[in-house]
């Protein structure tokens, strides 16, 4: 791959960051080195404020209340978090989805192993997951679901709210990963009526690493407990958070023996999943100025904008006789458009070889392949160019008109 222009279409792996967030750096590092004994307890202050700052924007984001709102590190995190706080007896199930990111598998089965539940493996078809298809599988002892917004290997979005109500029937949770779907897509977890939603923020958001959230939803935030307890969730009695973290440290901890431990509850809100303590502020405040950038645009307008990138796309690849086995469909189309040669005995051999001489012209897309489907993912963003998809297309019929090997 040479040095001239890239053409980058693998946003479902990472994006661009944004000139705003990277100026973060800049912005905390100035903190830091401003930061003086005198001084200690206002840039706590201002760094609390990133914390608080991130919750509001993720919940003004994918419409919640902040108090739903638990920050997080990855989408894995998520994922690991719900398989704790969720009650799954031994002779209750769990279904996924067979086309679900390993992820989730892995969260799930490390669970598996200490209570003994079943994990239903729920198959796609025809490249999709739909609400009939969960019908087949689920059970008055299924207690919950786990599915991705967004299939990474082939685009397709799940119709959350339909699937939810199903869930709620049999008495079970919806828990959903929404890392390919949230940032790209305009995301309304109140109208879904999911009862979890985490996402990663490095990818569609595009918020440094080691950012998150998870969504819980209201009435589950008051009734599960948290997996540990943090001493800076702790709820003093009369105070309110977190006007309580100041009070035990000036007066208190002064007293050494006479801090009522017995007296102290929880605070009521998501933030008590989080293991809270000095924190990752740096992260914080670069997903806030994230989902500003955002916010400024307008998602419904980023929607709009990476929909009709996907239909240029698809169209171009039908006029060289290429269908995509991602949706057509405008309510499950996303980011990403998936599309193979025919994947030979199952295995993506040619489609390894074109991603490959994609990237010889400067063109980087990805390969991602699950139970004989998906291929080669393009994947675009808000900032993408309808060159750049003309210039992947020519790139693609090129590739087709090589004698064969």
């Amino acid at each position: 791959m040479s040095n001239s222009h890239i053409v980058y279409l693998d946003n479902a792996a990472s994006n661009i960051y944004d000139p705003k967030v990277l100026a973060c750096a800049e912005e905390f590092v100035s903190l830091l080195r401003d930061e003086r004994p005198e001084i200690h307890a206002k840039s706590c202050e201002i760094m609390q404020g990133y914390i608080r700052g991130a919750r509001e924007k993720v919940a003004e984001l994918i419409h919640c209340d902040a108090a739903e709102v638990t920050l997080i590190e990855s989408t894995t995190h998520a994922l690991g978090l719900i398989s704790e706080l969720v009650d799954i007896k031994s002779d209750e199930n769990v279904l996924i989805c067979d086309l679900e990111y390993g992820a989730s598998y892995f969260c799930l089965t490390r669970k598996q192993k200490k209570v003994g539940f079943e994990i239903r493996q729920v198959k796609s078809e025809n490249n999709e997951i739909t609400a009939d298809i969960f019908k087949k599988y689920i059970d008055e002892k299924t207690r919950l679901i786990v599915l991705s917004a967004v299939q990474e290997v082939n685009g397709y979005r799940a119709d959350l709210k339909a699937i939810s109500e199903l869930a709620h029937l049999y008495g079970a949770y919806l828990a959903v990963d929404g890392v390919q779907e949230v940032g790209a897509m305009d995301v309304n977890v109140r109208e879904a009526g999911v009862d979890f939603y985490g996402a990663g923020a490095k990818k569609w958001i595009g918020s440094p690493f080691g950012t998150g959230f998870l969504y819980i939803r209201d009435e589950l935030v008051h009734k599960l407990e948290p997996a540990y307890d943090s001493y800076f969730n702790a709820l003093l009695p009369g105070k309110s958070w977190p006007e309580n973290v100041a009070y035990m440290n000036d007066e208190w901890l002064s007293w050494p023996g006479k801090t009522p431990f017995d007296q102290m509850d929880i605070i009521d809100t998501a933030q008590k999943f989080e293991i809270n303590g000095y924190r990752n502020y740096l992260g914080a405040l670069g997903l806030l100025r994230a989902i500003e950038v955002h916010l400024e645009y307008g998602q419904k307008n980023i929607e709009e904008r990476i929909i009709s990138l996907n239909i240029r796309l698809t169209e171009g690849l039908r006029k060289l006789g290429l269908d995509t086995v991602s949706s057509k469909i405008r309510k499950h189309m996303s980011s990403s458009v998936s599309f193979n040669l025919g994947l030979k005995d199952g295995e993506a051999e040619d489609e390894i070889k074109l991603v490959a001489y994609l990237r010889d012209k400067n063109i980087l897309v990805s390969c991602r392949c699950s139970t004989g489907t998906g291929g080669i993912r393009v994947s675009m963003h808000y900032y993408t160019k309808e060159e750049d998809i003309d210039a992947l297309l020519s790139a693609v019929k090129e590739f087709l008109s090589q004698p064969a090997q």
